[in-house]
């Protein structure tokens, strides 16, 4: 079964850095792309009528393999499933007003519901017999929502093929004895990601670190807000000037931050990272592990140059937002320690800070060393927006006084979008 295929990579914690072992690891998306929404409207509205038991098993077992990729949707038409039970879906298209429920398959547990549905980015919950509203556990994509009556913060999505905008979506948790927990994944899936005629299609894939404050979360990260870089990039794809890609964020270890991303335990995090991380979101969604970058702020920025300087044959490049890559300095392990010693690598690097000349500031110091430390190395600079792209390049921003906020992350992310995923 898929599932058992997706939990097994899930769990396989402590992989071997070697690229053999993280190639063996990729396993395809579990998918049935031949299979388009109107044929399963055509089968659901066949069984609805003759309750066939072989075509009602075919039915259930093209929902089940598309579990959490619901509903379908495809003209103008919507189908939602539950089950067990009835749930009745409320949302923007009909006024968060319940409008029918689910009903039971031919007398069977599957329980299904047609509704009329616009093209569009829909936000929505389900309501159950009680009169209680839940996300909707058959659909992975979601939206924050900071309205104060909505205990989830969040609410489930449809975005229909043709909306022209991407949308978020909750991964299964990646699990590593080393670091002694697991992690949540949240992907963003570009627009059009589900539409029939680009199901073969795979994408270039963003891996960023601290996933709790990539996206557009209003409520998190020291009252600054998200990075919101879905919006970033539902702005920079639809305008041309950024190629459309899948971004996958997996939260920080809490209190392991430090020590994982800059300290101790950063090599067990770079072997979780490229060994469970980033097999299990292949697992999940259509993306091309030969097109792998990676991306972060602070100390993540400090593990994203860490990581493409270990594993040159994953990393086309990394981008850093005020790196912290003071780190190591004490030691002679930091960055430009091992800029200096690898020499000159085919990546395209991305690299920013804030502060000023006068004062310093948000890495501003440790952030020009290591811009001086790859260009004597061989990477040709640039400085953003005039930056080429491609392997051994560098492209550098001074955002002049800028503080260390996501604020100010959210502010500049579209330059190294645009550096790294060239349209």
């Amino acid at each position: 079964m898929a599932a058992l295929q997706i939990a097994t990579l899930l769990c396989a914690c402590g992989q071997s850095r070697e690229p053999e072992a993280a190639d063996a690891a990729i396993a395809e998306p579990d998918s049935d792309a031949g299979t388009s929404a109107v044929d399963l409207f055509d089968l659901h509205d066949e069984v609805r009528a003759s309750c066939d038991p072989e075509r009602l098993a075919e039915l259930a077992a093209l929902i089940a393999a598309r579990q959490g990729e619901l509903p379908y949707w495809d003209g103008g038409r919507a189908l939602f499933t539950s089950d067990g039970a009835p749930a009745s879906p409320a949302g923007d298209w009909n006024d968060w007003t319940p409008a029918g429920a689910t009903e039971p398959l031919c007398g069977g547990p599957l329980h299904t519901l047609e509704l009329a549905v616009p093209s569009g980015f829909h936000e929505y919950k389900v309501v159950d017999a009680a009169g209680d509203w839940h996300l909707d556990p058959e659909n992975r994509a979601f939206a924050y929502d900071d309205f104060g009556g909505n205990p989830d913060g969040r609410n489930s999505v449809l975005d229909t093929f043709d909306s022209g905008r991407g949308h978020l979506v909750a991964g299964d948790p990646v699990c590593s004895d080393a670091l002694g927990g697991c992690r949540a994944v949240t992907a963003y899936l570009p627009a059009g990601y589900a539409a029939p005629d680009r199901a073969g299609d795979r994408y270039p894939v963003l891996f960023m670190h601290d996933g709790q404050n990539v996206f557009d979360d209003a409520t998190c990260c020291f009252g600054f807000g998200g990075w919101a870089v879905n919006r970033t990039l539902d702005d920079e794809i639809a305008a041309g000037t950024v190629a459309p890609i899948v971004l996958v964020a997996t939260e920080h270890g809490g209190a392991q931050r430090l020590s994982e991303y800059g300290g101790d335990r950063a090599a067990d995090f770079m072997e979780f990272q490229v060994g469970t991380v980033q097999p299990a979101a292949a697992a999940l969604w259509r993306i091309d592990p030969a097109r792998a970058f990676t991306a972060g702020s602070s100390l993540g920025g400090l593990i994203a140059f860490r990581l493409a300087l270990a594993y040159p044959e994953v990393y086309r490049g990394a981008a850093s937002l005020s790196g912290s890559f003071f780190v190591g300095e004490e030691d002679g392990t930091s960055v430009e320690d091992q800029v200096e010693e690898l020499g000159r690598m085919d990546l395209a690097l991305y690299l920013d800070h804030g502060g000023t000349a006068a004062g310093g500031g948000d890495n501003y110091e440790s952030n020009r060393d290591l811009l001086a430390a790859l260009t004597a190395a061989g990477w040709q600079r640039g400085d953003s927006p005039d930056c080429a792209s491609g392997p051994g390049r560098v492209c550098y921003f001074h955002a002049d006084g800028a503080t260390h906020d996501e604020a100010a992350w959210r502010a500049r992310s579209w330059r190294f979008l645009r550096f790294l995923f060239p349209p």
